[in-house]
């Protein structure tokens, strides 16, 4: 088996995780607290320290990540025992409040944690797939690379149009306008795998690719030429592939674009969580 930060070293940080989880909940269920638990007892201040510490630990994953010099530990390293040991702060947190709840920040700051762990999760279900699926849908080609074999089969395009009818080159010619940048929204919505742009806003990303296509099938079953129909017939089949291709790229932009947001979603909450986290801290040992 390929080794991955799932199984980083025999699966090291899994196993010390679980023994923290387990020792917590032995530790919860022989503590009789008086008159019950809660954050206030030595095992609530102790498992609220060590709760906190993790919290610290795992918001230096964004240092140490951009540390390429660092020798404390591999990235892959850090990256399995985030994962591992963020999973098993929810059980040690949650122990820590024992199970009361407000409206405070006390409950604010768990509420957060428990959000900034579960698109921890879903981000890792992320990072486990999408690469591969990126690699499978790119055909062992770079998005630049695919990009540029797109350039390429409009300028043939054009060439072919221009060769058949002047008309024709023009509706082509409208409809293989230079791509703008897309926006977050619109890759993610994957409306952006036509690679056109329509003048129409309203009308659904593709649709005048669509028409033109319809077009040179329409020309090509009324032509009576036969060089003319060798040519429409080329042309369909380049638009073709170009449409295959367009398609590959919204994909490649749609998988890379949910990679992305999942990064401005668990950034900003885990800063919110920081900070939750030291009004917490300050409100238990200046005002209780």
């Amino acid at each position: 088996m390929r080794e991955s930060f799932v199984n980083h070293a025999g699966f090291r940080y899994l196993h010390w995780s679980l023994i923290l989880g387990v020792a917590s909940i032995v530790a919860y269920v022989w503590h009789d607290p008086v008159p019950t638990a809660n954050g206030g007892t030595w095992l609530g201040y102790t498992l609220g320290t060590i709760g906190a510490l993790l919290i610290f630990w795992l918001l230096w994953l964004g240092v140490r990540k951009r540390s390429y010099t660092s020798r404390v530990g591999t990235l892959k390293g850090w990256v399995s025992a985030h994962v591992y040991f963020g999973l098993m702060l929810l059980v040690v947190a949650t122990l820590h409040t024992g199970f009361q709840f407000g409206w405070n920040i006390h409950t604010l700051a768990y509420a957060l944690m428990v959000i900034v762990i579960a698109s921890g999760f879903w981000g890792m279900l992320l990072y486990m797939k999408q690469p591969r699926l990126m690699t499978i849908n790119q055909e062992q080609q770079t998005r630049d690379s695919l990009f540029q074999t797109l350039r390429d089969l409009d300028s043939e395009c054009l060439q072919m149009a221009d060769g058949i009818s002047s008309d024709l080159h023009r509706q082509l010619s409208d409809t293989l306008k230079p791509m703008p940048a897309p926006g977050m929204r619109t890759r993610l919505s994957n409306r952006y795998w036509s690679a056109t742009v329509t003048a129409d806003t309203d009308r659904k990303a593709g649709s005048d690719y669509y028409d033109i296509e319809s077009t040179v099938a329409e020309q090509l079953a009324a032509s009576r030429d036969a060089g003319e129909v060798e040519q429409l017939r080329a042309l369909l089949n380049n638009l073709s592939q170009r449409r295959k291709m367009s398609q590959q790229l919204g994909q490649d932009l749609r998988m890379q674009a949910l990679m992305e947001f999942w990064l401005y979603l668990h950034v900003p909450i885990s800063i919110a969580l920081l900070a939750a986290l030291v009004s917490h801290i300050f409100a238990v040992f200046f005002y209780w």
